[in-house]
């Protein structure tokens, strides 16, 4: 993989993320109950996340991409503490790791 590819990897998936904490900035409590500006920033960032995916689709195997999905989790973690001041607790760090670890064996080549 090229560090071009790589980099695109990165923007599918913090893009995705991005998204993610746009979603839950939108539907927390406001005056009119939904933060239309949010809502359109993480449906614009999760189309971005979809389209930069697909491209990297037409040029990589599934099985060879997916793995990098796990990185996903730890971006959303990371990013929920730092944008929407969430707390992760050490149980939610551990699940995280779980499901990276997993992952990864799920995807190892033999």
């Amino acid at each position: 993989m090229t560090p071009f590819n790589f980099l695109l990897v990165l923007v599918s998936e913090i893009s995705a993320t991005v998204g993610q904490i746009f979603f839950k900035h939108a539907m927390g409590k406001s005056a009119d109950g939904m933060n239309l500006r949010s809502l359109v920033g993480g449906i614009a960032f999760m189309t971005l996340s979809f389209f930069v995916w697909i491209a990297l689709l037409s040029k990589f195997d599934l099985s060879y991409l997916f793995p990098f999905d796990g990185l996903n989790r730890i971006i959303v973690v990371v990013g929920a503490s730092i944008f929407l001041k969430e707390k992760p607790t050490p149980r939610i760090w551990l699940g995280v790791a779980l499901i990276s670890v997993g992952v990864m064996i799920v995807s190892a080549t033999d």
